[in-house]
């Protein structure tokens, strides 16, 4: 499935063991040349996907054999794309898995309406929310995040779909709390 971003690594001799795609991939980003690292940033905008190859290395490079239809590929794509803006031009690491997507969004001042609508959108509208959202972080240069939140939320498992929208939005308030409370004292 594609959603399933642990895959078995197979090692001469030896058990299989895990390895988190999604924190490989991410890893790998910083270690592209700025010619491909820019190339992942600017996918969504341009609407060409000339990076696909650039994915698929990555997804190779992880351990992840290509899904062979697009709605299985968009996930990947999103994730590579949204690394590539936190990793920006200074190939910073993207991933931490200690730092809450949600948490990270209220400490950039997302609005909780910007928040509602990431959560609400499906399809199409959900590529175009995350999208907007990592932009903000990046250009608010507060990186990195835990990008399996993200894989979750856009995969094609809608359980860990739903499961990442109460996250997010637990983290998100959980923060804004932590917030408010602090301001008070």
């Amino acid at each position: 499935m594609a959603s399933d971003a642990t895959v078995d690594v197979p090692d001469a001799g030896a058990p299989p063991e895990r390895k988190d795609a999604v924190a490989s991939i991410a890893g790998q980003i910083r270690y592209l040349s700025s010619g491909d690292r820019a190339q992942l940033r600017r996918i969504y905008l341009t609407g060409r996907h000339e990076a696909d190859g650039i994915v698929i290395g990555l997804m190779h490079g992880a351990g992840v054999t290509a899904p062979s239809t697009p709605a299985a590929f968009a996930p990947w794509r999103l994730l590579a794309h949204c690394a590539a803006l936190l990793s920006g031009t200074g190939a910073k690491q993207s991933h931490a898995t200690g730092r809450r997507l949600g948490s990270a969004l209220q400490a950039i001042g997302l609005s909780e309406n910007r928040l509602l609508r990431l959560l609400s959108a499906q399809g199409a509208g959900l590529d175009s929310q995350v999208t907007r959202v990592f932009r903000m972080l990046a250009q608010r240069g507060d990186g990195p995040v835990n990008l399996r939140t993200l894989f979750d939320l856009v995969g094609n498992d809608p359980d860990k779909a739903e499961a990442a929208r109460i996250r997010i939005a637990q983290d998100y308030y959980a923060a804004t709390a932590a917030a408010d409370k602090g301001d008070v004292e």
